[in-house]
């Protein structure tokens, strides 16, 4: 009797703990099936992967995301798509929408999401913000504005796409405050609508290309016993460099040892090379291209980091060049520069003159009058021209400006900008 109770028992307690054991795995399988069907089905929208400043957003973002959700960006501009493009790294899924043409690109997108079961689209830029809103199967459509539309798009066509986007969309996101501004006084947006998520900077990706990279050995003599000033972006007229070639030309007759690197691409090149030509600056102005990994390697080689451009969102390379340690000039542009540099500034208060600002130095905002060499400097080069040479001659306020430069880079971190993203979703 006793050996039957005894085996009884042990029975009892072995299906106890066979039960737990069953109730356990029962257990973790329904969390982890919530926790499945918790996560979010993201889509992310551009039209490539590349190092322009939104495309560089919208991948810092999916692989953000990533992380706690599904994640995949989808590209439709498959022409460019060049082998450049393609090597850009980036660690979430990307898949290339059907079709080419305007039409099958709609179709390819929209049974893209179908078929995905997507629960949110988030879309860069004015035709992608289009695309995201007009393919709309039952997600969530967010658009983010990446630049001060009233002034950047140019054409009927262009502005109905951004305001039929502006109306089908859930949310818009806009890049700087001086942006949500715009769309709510230019383009009627509502206020409770948008909002602002500025860029962040990533640090971590600077420092490590910085360590690794090197300057070009041709490029090297160009830094040897000179003070380097510095700009990077595409070459078209929104950056508008042909103001900074001009006012060096002034720079230079006060400072022999001045050298300017223009770091970029695009449909301008021969204007300035000309231009460069003409006013005979060959020894003093080199037109390098963009460079790849080792772009943030001459930044930090440089001495001061110049923006000309006549218009931004929130433009990421100040952030960039602030992060490598440079003292900034910069345009009171239409945009987020005077955001970054001078956040105490009121945003319809606009700078006359070269103003030392809490992060760097604004000067005017550079009229859209593509000069020849023998026009005279306009007033805003000439200032231009002067604060270059005021940062070149004062040590103390580069060296200031320097230590505010790291300052001013923190406050655009990645956990800030997850976070707020994530309160869109």
């Amino acid at each position: 009797m006793k050996i039957l109770l005894k085996k009884t028992a042990l029975f009892l307690c072995d299906g106890f703990f066979i039960l737990s054991a069953i109730c356990h795995k029962l257990s973790n399988t329904m969390r982890k099936n919530k926790k499945e069907a918790e996560k979010k089905k993201i889509l992310i929208l551009i039209g490539k992967i590349s190092k322009g400043g939104a495309e560089r957003a919208a991948v810092n973002l999916a692989e953000k995301l990533a992380k706690d959700n599904e994640v995949s960006i989808a590209i439709y501009d498959k022409e460019n798509y060049g082998q450049e493009v393609k090597n850009y790294s980036c660690f979430v899924h990307v898949i290339e929408v059907e079709g080419n043409g305007p039409i099958s690109r709609i179709f390819g997108i929209k049974r893209l999401k179908k078929k995905n079961q997507i629960t949110h689209c988030i879309s860069f830029g004015t035709y992608a913000n289009f695309l995201n809103t007009i393919t709309r199967v039952k997600e969530k459509c967010i658009i983010s504005v990446r630049n001060f539309s009233s002034i950047a798009e140019k054409g009927i066509i262009l502005k109905l796409k951004h305001k039929i986007a502006n109306a089908l969309s859930d949310k818009i996101v806009a890049v700087s405050k001086s942006v949500e501004m715009d769309e709510i006084k230019n383009y009627h947006v509502n206020s409770n609508k948008i909002c602002t998520i500025s860029n962040y900077c990533n640090k971590d990706h600077i420092l490590n290309a910085i360590n690794q990279y090197a300057i070009d050995e041709i490029d090297k003599p160009i830094f040897m016993n000179s003070h380097v000033i510095i700009t990077v972006g595409k070459l078209k007229e929104q950056k508008g460099q042909w103001h900074l070639i001009r006012a060096f030309s002034k720079v230079v007759q006060k400072h022999d040892d001045a050298k300017l690197i223009i770091l970029g691409v695009g449909e301008m090149k021969e204007y300035f090379k000309n231009l460069i030509a003409n006013l005979h600056l060959e020894n003093y102005v080199y037109l390098l291209s963009h460079k790849n990994n080792n772009v943030y390697t001459y930044m930090a080689a440089s001495n001061i980091f110049v923006f000309p451009t006549l218009f931004e969102g929130m433009p990421n390379v100040i952030l960039e060049a602030m992060q490598c340690g440079l003292p900034i000039i910069a345009t009171d542009c239409y945009g987020g520069n005077k955001e970054i540099l001078a956040p105490s500034i009121p945003f319809n208060e606009e700078v006359t003159e070269i103003k030392e600002c809490e992060y760097g130095i604004l000067i005017p905002r550079l009229d859209f009058k593509q000069y020849k060499a023998e026009d005279r400097l306009t007033k805003e080069e000439e200032l231009l021209a002067d604060a270059i040479i005021y940062m070149l001659e004062e040590k103390n306020l580069r060296e200031h400006y320097q230590q505010k430069s790291i300052e001013r880079v923190q406050t655009y971190n990645q956990v800030n900008y997850v976070e707020e993203w994530k309160k869109t979703l």
